[in-house]
């Protein structure tokens, strides 16, 4: 059985369905009950569904290249790090840049078969719904001033490349990807293990 903190990191460096179902049983036999640990479940689940619905319609070749494009490595650790360590107000903020950072990566790099971005359309799309809830509920939970539209806004600036029908289905998933294993990073993080609240 992987610790919760093992189970994070190898969502970091190699997302698979496989290391979700490592992280599940991690999150239910480590964590005590909470918003954490719930929306950990929650965005674990569609993570993992995301991944086996990509794998099912994608060559082999496609999918190890997506996996190891979405390995954070040491460099992006420190940085996922240091953002969860930041003050809450700061969070979102860097949560958006970072994500906007993401997105401009995801347009300037290199284009697959169009073939693909057809056939995975509705899959992408399908994500994207379920992390605009996740987006916004964590928005609102680190910094509940912002205006309900401004939010909106934001999460939809994020979330934009997936909808947009010149993007690459494969840097949708580069995108849809890493959300999936920032906000499972943050709320996975957030889950106490039993074995410290009772001692």
């Amino acid at each position: 059985m992987h610790s919760l903190e093992d189970a994070l990191k190898s969502i970091l460096t190699q997302p698979t369905p496989g290391a979700l179902v490592a992280l599940q049983g991690a999150l239910l036999t480590s964590g005590r009950p909470g918003e954490s640990l719930d929306r950990a479940l929650d965005i674990a689940g569609q993570f993992h569904a995301y991944l086996c619905e990509l794998e099912t319609k994608t060559s082999a070749q496609e999918y190890s290249e997506l996996a190891s494009r979405l390995d954070i490595g040491a460099v992006g650790m420190v940085a996922v790090e240091n953002l969860v360590a930041s003050k809450k107000e700061e969070l979102w903020g860097r949560l958006l840049l970072g994500g906007l950072g993401e997105t401009l990566m995801v347009a300037a790099s290199r284009q697959y078969v169009k073939a693909w971005q057809a056939e995975t359309g509705l899959v992408h799309r399908g994500a994207a719904w379920h992390l605009a809830e996740a987006l916004w509920r964590l928005s609102a939970q680190m910094q509940p001033e912002i205006a309900p539209t401004e939010r909106w806004q934001a999460v939809q600036s994020l979330l934009a490349p997936v909808y947009d029908p010149q993007v690459p289905a494969s840097h949708k998933a580069q995108l849809l990807g890493r959300i999936f294993q920032v906000l499972l990073f943050i709320y996975g993080s957030g889950v106490t293990p039993a074995s410290e609240v009772e001692a």
